[in-house]
Order: C-alpha cells, then structure tokens, then sequence
C-alpha cells in the first residue's frame, strides 16, 4: 500500500547546494582558450583576447565579451583613460591561483557580499540554492565590489605591478596615478558638453571634470565616485560611471574616512531604505561611456516599440548597436534632442555596429555640418569617430 501524496509542494531542506556551472562544461580545450584570451588581454591585445574568448560557446553572449567588442574596435583609437580604465577592470577579473591579485579579489568579494548581500546569501540558504551564482553576480556586476577590489584593497597597484604587459603596461602610466584615489560625495553644480562642474561635498569646492555621461543625471543630482587624473582637458574624471544617490548618502561619503565612509553611508542607506541594494548591480559595465547601454537603448528607441525591442535584446539580438545607429541617423536627420544629449551621441558612435554603421550608410556631403557641430561637443575618442566620419562625409561630394 502506497502512502497518500502530501498535498503540500516539496522543499528542499535549508543548506546550499551545487547547482550547473559553467565550469562544468569546461573542456581542456576551452580552458586553454581561457588562458590564452587572459594572456592576450593582459598585454593590451583586445582583438585576440576576443578571439579566443568566442571561442568557448558558454561566453558568446557574455558580458566580458561585450566590453572586448568595444576595446578591439577602438584598439587605435585608445586614450590615456581608457587604458586606464582597462586595467582597472581587469584587476577585478582576476583569478590566478597562489597570486596576490587572486587573494585580493577573493578579500574583496567575500567582503562585499558580507556587507552587502548577506540578505541574497540566506535566502539561497534557506531554498537550497548554489551560492556560486551570488558569488558571480557580485564579481560581474557589483560597483562596490569592484571599488574595493581596485582602491581599498589595492588590486589595480597590483596588478599593474605583476601582471599588465607589453602594450598594456605601455599604456597604463596614468593608471599608477590612479591607485590610491579616495571616494566622495558631489552635486552636479552645471554640465556643458564634455565637461560638467561638481562640488565636493566634503570639501566644499567645485571641481571640473571630464564628463562621460554622468551628467545626464542633471544640475542638482548628487552622486558618489572616485575622481581620478584624466591624462586631457578637464584634469580629472570619474574611475568609473559614479553612482547616483540621495542627498544624505553623498554628504555621509564626503565625510570623514573616505576609505570607508561611502561603504557605512551606503550601508546606513540601504537599513534605512533610502536607495534600493539592487542599485549596486549591472550587467553593463562600460568602459568608453558613462552611459549605460540600456539608457542608449531608450534614447534610440521610439516608445512603442521599446518592449518589443527589450524583448529581442533578451533574446541575444543586438539591440544596442541598433540603437545607436538610430541614434547617429537621428543626428543627421537633425531630430536628436540637444547640446545636453551629446553623451548619448558619444556612446552612439563609439558602439561598433552603430559606428560600421554609419560609415557604411550615414556618409553624406548634407550630412558634414552634424558630424562636426557633436563632434565639438564630447570628448575623444568619439571625437575622433565624428570628426572621421564629416571627412567621408566631405570626401563623398568629390
């Protein structure tokens, strides 16, 4: 005699369990191409860093993959910033067993889900699920993860000491100025393309600096961030896009220890319900803008067909570089918004598809006057995108 089925649904007991991972379905082969794509990135070599991380099916669609996109189009094209902000990215990337840099990105991991997400880590306790898929998600997407990694816990100084090679070691003598950059509060005090004025909230000085898209937050906003020299005009810029807050969280940043005052304010914030912790997650990580990709999405997107379009991009379609062609068609056609939107227009053209793009159908003589009229407002490398593109555009009326 069978025993009557309980009317209630199964649950797993508490406790973790190993889930799929990725690294179950690593072969020899494919750890190889890790190794080699590592290597290759680690010597400033975009293009087969790229190569040889396509060629593990399971990163097709990876973030990682997105980021090595970009950097291998713009591999001649590079600023002092940029390579700047590679190292630091690489720095959190890093794995290498019996390194420093692998012990400092593990300190800074266990840290920040402690502080952060101990919430996340009990409910996968309590359904019985992998831990291994928070652990990931903080490394990938987590902004105060990826600050104490680089800054508190001095993973950028040591990777620039032990692991940057040939071109990138080249290229990176403004991160070194980088390494010991303090975080803060600001308000947006004014923004003028390329350029915004912040004021120091702890300071109580105004500072200019390079503006990547931070400004589209607007007069008023206040953000945390980490300034940092920018090797152009204005001296300084952000590490890396800064995080919008609310008023109280900024002047707790700006106050006191500034090597640990944003992690208490942010903390303080969170226990209080003034930001959401979800705001420290994104998938997008940008290197060459400040403005995330979704946001670009938005712009060139029309409203009605902004879910259709959301739903493609899930679905692995490049939406973005759609997008941004959108975008740089706008901006021929005169219709794209104003002087304060150069940022997306920056973010546009520096986008591989929106910029093939828009050599191989944009280059027009009526459409010279555009190109150049953005390209006096953003700062280089999509300067230097623009600025080519009403060439072609002057070279197609001979």
């Amino acid at each position: 005699m069978t025993s009557p089925r309980s009317p209630f649904p199964s649950r797993p007991s508490p406790g973790f369990r190993r889930g799929k991972r990725v690294s179950d379905l690593m072969t020899r082969e494919y750890a190889a191409f890790v190794e080699s794509a590592t290597a290759a990135e680690r010597s400033g070599d975009a293009e087969t860093a790229l190569e040889y991380h396509q060629g593990v099916p399971m990163f097709r669609r990876s973030a990682h993959r997105v980021v090595l996109t970009q950097l291998a189009d713009l591999s001649d094209e590079m600023t002092p910033w940029l390579w700047a902000r590679w190292a630091a990215y690489q720095c959190t990337r890093v794995e290498d067993p019996d390194t420093l840099g692998k012990v400092t990105s593990q300190l800074a991991l266990d840290y920040t889900v402690r502080v952060f997400h101990t919430d996340e880590l009990a409910r996968a306790w309590e359904v019985g699920d992998d831990p291994v898929k928070l652990l990931a998600t903080t490394a990938g997407e987590d902004w105060a993860y990826h600050q104490t990694c680089t800054f508190e816990l001095l993973g950028l100084e040591l990777f620039l000491n032990s692991m940057a090679d040939a071109r990138l070691a080249e290229g990176c003598a403004l991160a070194r100025e980088w390494v010991g950059a303090t975080m803060s509060g600001y308000r947006v005090e004014s923004v003028i393309p390329g350029r915004l004025v912040v004021r120091d909230l702890g300071e109580d000085r105004p500072v200019e600096v390079l503006d990547l898209g931070a400004g589209l937050l607007g007069v008023g906003g206040r953000l945390i961030g980490r300034l940092v020299p920018s090797g152009t005009t204005p001296a300084l810029m952000f590490d890396t896009r800064p995080l919008p807050v609310d008023e109280q969280t900024a002047v707790a940043a700006a106050t006191g220890d500034r090597r640990s005052a944003w992690i208490a304010a942010l903390e303080q914030a969170f226990a209080e319900e003034r930001l959401e912790r979800s705001m420290l997650r994104s998938a997008d990580r940008e290197l060459v803008t400040d403005v995330p990709s979704l946001s670009l999405l938005e712009r060139g997107t029309s409203p009605a067909a902004l879910a259709s379009t959301r739903q493609q991009l899930a679905r692995g379609r490049d939406e973005i570089g759609r997008a941004a062609y959108r975008v740089l068609r706008a901006v021929t056609e005169g219709t794209f918004g104003t002087e304060a939107d150069a940022p997306y227009v920056a973010a546009a053209v520096l986008n591989p598809h929106g910029f093939a793009e828009a050599q191989a159908q944009l280059v027009d003589p009526g459409h010279r006057g555009a190109w150049e009229h953005w390209a006096r407002l953003v700062p280089a490398p999509a300067q230097g995108r623009l600025t080519r593109l009403a060439a072609l555009s002057a070279e197609a009326a001979a």
